[in-house]
């Protein structure tokens, strides 16, 4: 088979599909990986063949002006808060219409290019970020099915495609008539690599597929392989705000460095390029690891803090570790409250916490850090759902699903 993917516009929607990508190619099918420029670097370490399609949007502007100013500062959701679109409340209703626009937004930059090469090329199959609104439109462009790749997020969040009356958004159907095809409103499938016991219920049939973990490429240190002297504990506050924020510190980052160290811990902060000389001075310690890959650093920690990005909790679930999430937005709370009620950990919300003052925080941080340490109950869950996962189907397995469904071996 030939197999098409495309990938949303950062790294870590790209990432929960590599492993998928790799087992395709080693069973002999050919793939390509088209994302928009930013994304190719990405695309390339993972030792992959990229396409570069279409031109690069301000994401940065998106996310900071007009309908989501609000979106990365929110209060707190419902964790079970896309199963329920009929009890939103207005602002919650006007924000996810903002999303779905700025996705939509992002598929048109792609979507010229991305029917182009599926025209030239010819696939037997698209595999899209489930986000990537480009990908379908490819698909029926060469009248082949088409799958959406969930990005580890415990809900299908599909809602984005319609309106609150139950019809399509005039931005997806734009995407349709500017490729001259007819509309599809529904994927032929979903991979879905969230385990069960995380997974919000929903009426999508799923093609589960074992979560791989891969954040990029990385060397690993001397000192990792070496027994720590104290319980190690990883923080990290992702890579979105420090796109959203540059030349800044996250809310809360610093204090919740604080509050861990303040624990007789070994603590490896995980930061993005360019916040280390935003830290200052570190407690004795606290570790720094500049773009280090977390699925080589969580299999030896005993915690793990960050705040409930879809690829950071799944590498969490897989490595067996307990995690505090501190959720900025919405779908992160959804992680968040999954994590927590799964008994894998612990969850509060960034706004709430910032509601507390520094002082307040550091302390409810400090605490929850070490129940997790303290309380065996979080540490058997862990185990139990990385025996879960394992249990999973593989990214070979799911190949050959692919391959009795959708096409023979080495075809194309």
């Amino acid at each position: 088979m030939r197999v098409l993917m495309t990938t949303w516009a950062a790294p870590s929607h790209f990432y929960p599909m590599v492993p998928l990508a790799w087992a395709l190619e080693a069973a002999g099918h050919e793939v390509r990986i088209a994302g928009l420029p930013s994304v190719v670097p990405s695309i390339l370490r993972s030792g992959l063949t990229a396409v570069q399609v279409g031109t690069e949007p301000d994401l940065a502007g998106m996310a900071t002006k007009g309908g989501l100013v609000d979106w990365h500062h929110q209060p707190s959701w419902a964790v079970d808060w896309p199963l329920r679109p009929a009890q939103w409340e207005p602002g919650q209703r006007e924000l996810n219409a903002a999303l779905a626009r700025k996705n939509m937004r992002i598929a048109a930059c792609m979507t010229e290019d991305l029917v182009t090469f599926a025209r030239s090329w010819r696939p037997d199959l698209v595999v899209y970020d489930a986000v990537t609104f480009a990908g379908p439109v490819a698909a029926a462009s060469v009248g082949v099915p088409a799958l959406a790749h969930g990005w580890g997020s415990p809900a299908v969040l599909r809602m984005e495609l319609e309106d609150f009356c139950g019809e399509p958004l005039p931005e997806y159907l734009h995407l349709f008539e500017g490729a001259g095809v007819a509309p599809r409103l529904e994927p032929d499938g979903w991979i879905d690599a969230c385990p069960p016991s995380l997974r919000l219920d929903s009426p999508q049939a799923r093609l589960a597929v074992r979560f791989v973990p891969f954040n990029g490429p990385g060397v690993m240190p001397a000192w990792l392989l070496e027994e720590p002297r104290a319980p190690r504990v990883c923080v990290t506050w992702g890579q979105t705000m420090a796109k959203l924020q540059p030349g800044q510190l996250p809310d809360l980052l610093a204090p919740t460095v604080s509050a861990v160290a303040g624990l007789d811990v070994e603590v490896v902060l995980a930061v993005t390029g360019g916040q280390r000389e935003l830290l200052g001075e570190l407690p004795h310690n606290v570790r720094v690891l500049e773009q280090f890959p977390l699925h080589m650093l969580l299999p030896t920690c005993q915690a793990f803090v960050h705040p409930g990005g879809g690829g950071s909790t799944l590498t969490g679930a897989a490595s067996g570790v307990a995690q505090l999430v501190v959720s900025p937005r919405p779908e992160q709370m959804v992680a968040g409250g999954r994590v927590e009620a799964a008994g894998v950990g612990r969850h509060r919300v960034l706004g709430e916490l910032v509601a507390t003052g520094e002082a307040g925080a550091e302390a409810l941080i400090r605490s929850d850090v070490a129940a997790l340490l303290d309380e065996p109950g979080y540490r058997k869950a862990a185990a139990d759902l990385r025996a879960e996962m394992r249990e999973q189907p593989s990214p070979a397995e799911l190949v050959r699903t692919l391959e009795a469904t959708y096409g023979a071996r080495g075809g194309g």
